[in-house]
């Protein structure tokens, strides 16, 4: 790559990932600052390119800053640290509740959920086996959106089986895995027994769970399923969360199933996983944030 090519690409970038592999981000920062360090470089523009990405490397280092239903957050490579205690104590023993579980099929949906979950006073850390990136604020094209949707329709055949719903499936509370193509769940604040009263929601996005749920406050597989296809929604593009602005951008069959209601968790995933064999090709694509 040139140096007005590199100078170019970290101008278009939103974030650091964008310009080099994170997996081995030290090395190829070192080289890209030597090449466009003023001292060395006189290309107009390498100056504030230079700048530029170091910014973008201080941010990285920083981690990720946001604010989920019970405060402030701030995701870091594999820490996950929640402070503003509000929900934290219910989260944190739903959670404790979920990693008690040891049949096999809980020992495979495990790895949907934190390491581990310390709770000290006022702050809930979290910790990951692999470095997650939380889907708030990301933008994704559809391939990628279209195996996170996956991971969550799985998620939630675990619950139902279980005989929970998650009730505040967002993109605050879902982070994904760039090394595994994986999602981890960070929150369960709202975690309710099927059939049972639900009494806390996601005020944030209210308007996403389903009609019913204001009507008759029962704990259903429907109200994940909804709140799962509103969050890919958002990641394609459509802030809403609704996906009815995609029709005329991307795959319609995708945007059909992400606008059609369905109440069984099994049955959704089943008629999913069809749709994907049918419209998209089976291939790995590199995630790299």
């Amino acid at each position: 790559m040139s140096p007005q090519e590199l100078i170019d690409k970290i101008n278009n970038a939103s974030h650091l990932g964008e310009v080099l592999e994170l997996n081995d981000w030290k090395k190829q920062y070192g080289e890209m600052a030597r090449l466009l360090h003023p001292d060395l470089c006189t290309i107009p523009g390498a100056a504030d390119a230079f700048a530029r990405l170091n910014a973008l490397k201080e941010g990285w280092e920083k981690g990720y800053r946001f604010s989920d239903d019970a405060g402030a957050v701030r995701a870091q490579n594999t820490i996950i640290t929640f402070v503003d205690p509000k929900l934290l104590l219910q989260s944190y023993r739903n959670y404790g509740y979920l990693k008690s579980l040891r049949h096999p099929a809980a020992q495979h949906f495990h790895r949907y959920l934190p390491e581990s979950m310390a709770l000290d006073g006022e702050v809930l850390t979290l910790q990951l086996r692999h470095r997650a990136a939380p889907l708030t604020g990301l933008t994704l094209p559809q391939g990628h959106a279209n195996w996170i949707l996956s991971r969550l329709l799985e998620f939630n055949t675990w619950l139902a089986q279980e005989g929970w719903t998650h009730c505040g499936i967002n993109p605050e509370s879902v982070l994904v895995v760039p090394e595994t193509h994986g999602i981890i769940l960070s929150s369960f604040y709202h975690l309710t027994p099927l059939e049972g009263a639900v009494k806390t929601i996601s005020a944030k996005y209210k308007h996403w769970y389903p009609n019913a749920l204001f009507v008759d406050k029962k704990a259903v597989p429907m109200i994940d399923l909804e709140l799962s296809k509103r969050t890919i929604a958002t990641i394609l593009g459509d802030p809403s969360g609704m996906g009815i602005k995609l029709q005329k951008t991307h795959n319609p069959a995708m945007i059909d199933f992400l606008l059609t209601a369905h109440t069984d968790a099994f049955e959704c995933y089943d008629k999913y996983r069809k749709l994907l064999d049918k419209h998209f090709p089976k291939k790995f694509l590199p995630l790299n944030l």
